[in-house]
C-alpha cells in the first residue's frame, strides 16, 4: 500500500469523531486490512463490567468505513 493511501485511510480515521471519544486509535492498516485498538474503560462498560457491543459494533464499523 502506496504512502499516499495509507494517509488518506489516517485522516479518514482521524475525522471520525466517535473514535475519539471512545478513545480507539488506528493500530495497523495493510491492503484490505485495518485494525483499531480500543483499550478498556469504566466509561465504555455494561452493567456486568464488559465492554459493551454497542462500542465493539462501533469500531468495526469505523473500520469498514477506514479502510477505503
Amino acid at each position: 500500500m502506496n504512502t499516499e493511501r495509507r494517509t488518506r485511510i489516517a485522516a479518514s480515521f482521524g475525522m471520525q469523531g466517535l473514535m475519539t471519544t471512545l478513545g480507539a486509535r488506528l493500530a495497523f492498516v495493510s491492503e484490505g486490512e485495518v485494525h483499531i485498538a480500543l483499550p478498556f474503560s469504566d466509561r465504555l462498560s455494561q452493567q456486568h463490567g464488559y465492554v459493551h457491543a454497542g462500542a465493539i459494533t462501533s469500531i468495526a464499523d469505523g473500520a469498514c468505513a477506514t479502510r477505503r
